[in-house]
């Protein structure tokens, strides 16, 4: 058909914008469920022309297509992104990596009658439903004991944030992510294979049944997943020896703080692999250290997650923590460090490091001074929210100057924790100058002068 046709030649010539754009979209979400200590196998690929092609023809004995453009409107895995997870108890927090990482258009969840959190697609391609198979002569039609196809589908456009210079034109890219466990990936290749592109005629209901009697087997293996997850969690939160990655971290967190009633898959725990690094170089990647932290944690996760609500408190008001902390940021997997250095990137870039330093000093200074003059643990420090409302108490800030501080504070964690690429060098230097003047202030009210 010469609709079918026109739209393919122009898909060929287009093929690498599609590839590239896949590849940008699995980059991204690689790292990013990395620096979450989610285990996970991403892979990418632009459609191929050939299977295009199959599907095309097939989609137009329904569809009668008339123009490219209806061609353009009802095609819209050009790109795809598969996300396999290994343990599919994570669900729900790779979700939430998903939606922060990348802009979700539309989602849908299988089987189909399960709610979805967002707006729906349209009806999506065979491979992702079983039903009941037409019979062939003489034979009974082979109803499904088990709920078949189980995963999560996005279609999903590359933030402007997230692409460097000369990326700009795959923001118009709408890329499908499909997420499932490693199990059900591989079934449904081999069931989407074997049933929607048959080389030797229709299945048999046999053929069927055994297809049915292997996704029963993925659902049991990933229960099995499941327990094989609980099980190493209770591992990592028994012993005391230093974590040995990011991941054990990440499951240990996510132990504890299911056992003190937090439901981390409402968000994420933030760049994991960061804490650990920082952990490491510090020699306490141990659950015992980390865990006596775990109290003072503010359950606003989703505003500040808990790996950046853990470094926050550990670091202390101590100038070296701060500096082996964003020595860590510095080499995270989050997408937010995932940018190019070159030489001239470094020199444009020297005026802001500076000024960077010098907002970090003037903050250590601070809360140096807080440790001394209030009643904390020197050790570490209670929320700074706490230390702010006990300034306040003791009349040693003014209102006007707790609400600058509580700004100064949100610019902290952003310098701290990736945040403020859009802060101007400028910007940063004033807020260093009043956290120094409102030091020195601190100091003359605490001498009584």
């Amino acid at each position: 058909m010469a609709v079918i046709d026109d739209f393919l030649e122009d898909y060929e010539r287009q093929f690498d914008f599609w590839d590239a754009s896949a590849r940008i979209a699995r980059g991204l979400l690689e790292s990013a469920l990395a620096s979450s200590g989610l285990r996970a196998i991403v892979t990418s690929r632009a459609k191929s022309v050939d299977r295009l092609s199959v599907k095309l023809h097939a989609r137009n004995r329904d569809m009668a297509y008339r123009s490219v453009a209806q061609i353009k409107k009802d095609i819209v895995d050009l790109a795809g992104v598969r996300v396999a997870l290994y343990f599919p108890g994570q669900m729900d927090e790779a979700e939430q990596v998903i939606r922060t990482t990348l802009d979700v258009q539309h989602d849908k969840r299988f089987p189909p009658d399960r709610a979805s959190t967002g707006p729906k697609v349209g009806t999506p391609d065979p491979l992702i439903l079983l039903g009941e198979q037409a019979a062939s002569p003489g034979e009974t039609a082979h109803v499904h004991r088990f709920s078949g196809y189980g995963a999560r589908h996005f279609r999903v456009l590359i933030p402007d944030s997230r692409l460097t210079t000369g990326q700009d034109r795959y923001a118009s890219a709408l890329v499908e992510v499909q997420m499932a466990s490693v199990l059900m990936h591989a079934w449904s290749e081999v069931e989407h294979d074997l049933v929607y592109k048959p080389l030797g005629g229709e299945l048999s209901s046999s053929e069927y049944a055994l297809l049915d009697q292997l996704n029963g087997l993925v659902l049991a293996g990933e229960i099995a997943l499941e327990q094989l997850q609980k099980a190493g969690d209770a591992r990592v939160s028994m012993a005391d020896t230093p974590f040995r990655d990011h991941y054990e971290l990440a499951e240990f967190l996510r132990s504890r703080l299911s056992d003190r009633g937090v439901n981390v898959t409402d968000s994420t725990l933030g760049q994991v692999d960061a804490l650990f690094d920082y952990l490491s170089t510090e020699e306490s990647a141990t659950a015992s250290i980390v865990e006596s932290y775990l109290d003072s944690l503010e359950r606003d996760f989703e505003h500040r997650p808990v790996a950046d609500q853990l470094a926050d408190l550990m670091l202390s008001g101590d100038e070296s923590r701060y500096k082996a902390y964003l020595r860590a940021m510095e080499t995270s997997r989050h997408p937010s460090n995932l940018r190019r250095t070159t030489t001239a990137s470094l020199r444009a870039n020297a005026p802001r490091t500076l000024a960077l330093g010098e907002f970090v000093t003037a903050w250590v200074l601070l809360e140096t001074l807080l440790k001394d003059i209030l009643e904390v643990d020197k050790a570490r420090l209670p929320p700074l929210p706490v230390l702010f409302r006990q300034l306040a108490a003791r009349e040693l800030i003014t209102s006007e100057e707790d609400a600058e501080l509580r700004i100064m504070r949100d610019l902290r964690n952003r310098v701290i924790h990736g945040g403020a690429a859009d802060v101007t060098p400028e910007s940063l230097r004033e807020s260093a100058a009043w956290l120094r003047h409102l030091t020195r202030t601190i100091e003359l009210k605490v001498d009584g002068r």
